[in-house]
């Protein structure tokens, strides 16, 4: 992945107040580089909370994180979210995803990525297909499209992409799931430098009890040095409610959150917090069809 410095001058034109400049600044002298164009990021705010584990649900939000997951709704699902990092506006991300199960065909889904504000924003618009071949296998197919602006003075880049993951039930209790992200590395721009990462993600998820389970999962990315680690664990209180909590490694980083539902509208809240660049906050609504179960448990 190509490594891009932060350009200083985007943020001070649309903070005019010393207070703001200087917290700018000062998260510019202690993180001296940052990834650009990050396309492969967690969505959702229950793998928000949940240290960014993902691989492993089954949800709408398998969109992004492993369209495998998509394998396992019926009827139709939808929902939005927002991620704000840093309380700036300038760096919130919002997402859109829609699917659509049809029996014996497999699930189908559409989903629209924005993170940044009007003089850099990266986009992503995708298209998602998902299939179950029986208790032990599910598969997904993510087709993307990538679009990265630089304001009116600099020419956008775009580039397609896809993505392949699987899930399988192994026992009861014990499920897998894994993600090959940008096989071939495409360019999104002229310079060599400028290829997307490869990113491989593989994780496991634990039900100990009906109201308890745990996740971790291990990325590796050709984009960042060293293996990235992550782990999270969701206790439902009772039906309707669940409190939720993660931690990250490479970067450090905890989160916690919440999940709530009424019927069969979800809404989820979840907050990471960093030691450095401070607090991330996320919120998803969505609107769930139902999930396939097996022996009882979705």
């Amino acid at each position: 992945m190509h490594i891009i410095y932060i350009n200083l001058f985007i943020f001070v034109a649309h903070y005019k107040t010393m207070k703001r400049f200087i917290f700018i600044s000062m998260i510019i002298l202690l993180i001296n580089r940052c990834f650009g164009f990050d396309f492969n990021r967690t969505v959702g705010g229950r793998a928000a909370a949940m240290g960014g584990t993902s691989v492993c649900e089954r949800s709408l939000w398998s969109l992004q994180n492993n369209p495998a997951g998509l394998a396992y709704l019926e009827g139709w699902h939808l929902g939005l979210y927002y991620e704000n990092l840093w309380m700036l506006k300038e760096t919130a991300f919002k997402s859109a995803g829609l699917a659509k199960a049809i029996p014996h065909v497999g699930c189908l889904g559409l989903s629209v990525h924005q993170f940044g504000g009007s003089l850099y924003s990266e986009n992503k618009f995708g298209i998602a297909y998902a299939r179950d071949f029986g208790p032990y296998l599910q598969l997904g197919l993510q087709l993307d499209w990538l679009l990265l602006h630089w304001s009116d003075d600099y020419p956008n880049r775009h580039a397609f992409c896809y993505a392949l993951g699987l899930q399988s039930q192994i026992t009861d209790k014990l499920r897998l799931g894994a993600i090959l992200s940008n096989p071939w590395g495409p360019k999104l721009g002229t310079l060599h430098e400028d290829r997307l990462p490869i990113v491989m993600r593989l994780g496991l998820a634990y039900q100990f009890t009906d109201n308890f389970i745990g996740q971790c999962e291990l990325e590796k990315s050709t984009g960042r040095s060293g293996f990235h680690l992550q782990g999270g664990i969701e206790y439902c209180i009772f039906k309707r409610f669940s409190i939720r909590a993660g931690a990250q490694h490479n970067p450090d980083l905890l989160s916690f959150g919440v999940g709530y539902a009424i019927g069969r509208l979800h809404l989820d809240i979840a907050a990471q917090m960093h030691q450095v660049t401070g607090a991330a906050v996320q919120l998803g609504i969505g609107w769930n069809g139902k999930r396939r179960t097996e022996n009882g448990k979705p």
